[in-house]
C-alpha cells in the first residue's frame, strides 16, 4: 500500500550528514595555471577556494563519513538499512560499486547500488529512495551523494575551475509513528536531456592527474587520457531554462496540494555559479542571503552539494521538524530536476 493511501505513514527525511575534505584548491592556483584571477574568479563565479580530497583518500571514504553522520542524526541502527543509493560521477573503480563499499564500510547485509545522473544524482537517488519506500519495497534507504571531481579535471581548462570535492547523505524511511504537518510524500520533477553539456569519458587517479604536476609546470597535455570537458554556456543556459521548469512544476504541485510559496521554510540549490545561483534564487523566491550557500567555501561538490549545505543548514538551527523544503538540481547528461519535501530530522 502507497504512503499516499495511508495518511497515517508518512516518507520521512530522517537523517543528514556530510563530509568536506580538509585540501583546497585557491584561486591562486588557478590563477598560475589559467588566465584568470582571483578578482574575476569572485566576481562571475563566485568562489573563493574549492575543497580537495586527499593524497590517500577515496570515493568511498568520503561517502562513508557522511554516511555515519547521516546515521548518527537519524537515530537508527545501520542493519535496519534496506538499501543503500550512492549517487556519484567518480566512483573508485567500475566494480564493485561504490555503494557496496560503503556498505561493506558500515558492516551491514542489504542491498546497495550505484546511479550517475551527473550534479542531479543526490537529488535522483532521492526520488528513486522515495519510490523503493512508497512501493512498499524498502522501510528505510540510505541515500549517499560522493564525488572527487578535482581527480580528473583537466587544468587548463578555464571551464573547470568551478569543481571540489565532498560528500553528502541522508536517511529516509517510511514512519507510521510519524505523522507529516504538510507533506507526507515530497513531491518530484526531474528530467534528462541528452547533450554535449559535458562529457565524461573515464575516471583517474590522484596519481594520473596530480594537481601538482599542473602546477611543476609539467606538460599534461599530450598525456595518454581522455579527459573530460565542459561546454560552460551550454551548461548554464539549461540550468536557466530547464531547472526553473523543475521547479515551477514542483511548485504547482504543491499549490494543488493547498501548499504556497510562502509556506516553503528553505530553499536549497545546487551550486556551481554565484550567477546562476542568484538567478534560481529570484525565480524561487527566495533571497539568495537564506539559502544554505556553500559555494564560496567549497566550489560545486557535484552530488554533496545539497545535502551538505542542508547538513551546515541543520547544525546551525536553522531548519527544525515540519519545515517545508524546496530544493534544484542540474548537472552533466544533461540532467535537472526539483523536489518539495518535508524535513523530519529531529
Amino acid at each position: 500500500m502507497s504512503p499516499e493511501s495511508k495518511p497515517n505513514a508518512s516518507i520521512r527525511f530522517r537523517g543528514i550528514g556530510s563530509y568536506i575534505p580538509s585540501r583546497r584548491i585557491t584561486n591562486q592556483h588557478w590563477e598560475s595555471l589559467v588566465s584568470t584571477s582571483d578578482e574575476w574568479i569572485q566576481k562571475n563565479i563566485g568562489i573563493r577556494e574549492r575543497s580537495r580530497i586527499g593524497p590517500e583518500e577515496t570515493t568511498t571514504d568520503m561517502g562513508v563519513h557522511s554516511a555515519k553522520l547521516a546515521i548518527e542524526t537519524a537515530g537508527v541502527d545501520p542493519a535496519s538499512i534496506d538499501f543503500i543509493l550512492c549517487a556519484t560521477n567518480s566512483q573508485d573503480d567500475l566494480w564493485p560499486s561504490t555503494a557496496a563499499k560503503i556498505q561493506e564500510r558500515l558492516g551491514i547485509k542489504t542491498t546497495s547500488l550505484d546511479l550517475q545522473a551527473g550534479c542531479s544524482g543526490w537529488l535522483f537517488g532521492v526520488r528513486l529512495g522515495t519510490s523503493l519506500l512508497g512501493s512498499g519495497q524498502a522501510k528505510r534507504v540510505l541515500v549517499v551523494g560522493s564525488d572527487a571531481l578535482t581527480r580528473f579535471l583537466n587544468y587548463y581548462d578555464r571551464d573547470n575551475m568551478l569543481f571540489g570535492d565532498g560528500s553528502g547523505s541522508c536517511i529516509l524511511d517510511l514512519d507510521p509513528s510519524y505523522t507529516a504537518r504538510r507533506l507526507p510524500v515530497p513531491i518530484f520533477d526531474t528530467g534528462t536531456l541528452p547533450s554535449r553539456a559535458m562529457a565524461l569519458e573515464t575516471i583517474y587517479t590522484e596519481k594520473e592527474n596530480a594537481m601538482e604536476k599542473y602546477l611543476a609546470r609539467e606538460d599534461m597535455s599530450l598525456a595518454n587520457r581522455p579527459i573530460p570537458s565542459m561546454e560552460g554556456r551550454t551548461a548554464m543556459k539549461y540550468a536557466l531554462t530547464k531547472t526553473k521548469e523543475s521547479i515551477a512544476s514542483v511548485l504547482s504541485q504543491a499549490r494543488a496540494m493547498g501548499i504556497e510559496k510562502e509556506d516553503i521554510a528553505l530553499y536549497a540549490p545546487h551550486q556551481t555559479n554565484a550567477l546562476v545561483v542568484q538567478s534560481l534564487c529570484e525565480f524561487a523566491g527566495f533571497p539568495i542571503e537564506k539559502i544554505p550557500y556553500t559555494l564560496d567555501k567549497y566550489g560545486g561538490i557535484s552530488t554533496a552539494g545539497i545535502p551538505t549545505g542542508l547538513y551546515e543548514h541543520y547544525r546551525a538551527g536553522k531548519l527544525k521538524k515540519g519545515d517545508l523544503v524546496l530544493s534544484s538540481a542540474y548537472g552533466a547528461g544533461f540532467t535537472y530536476g526539483a523536489m518539495i519535501f518535508e524535513w523530519g530530522v529531529d
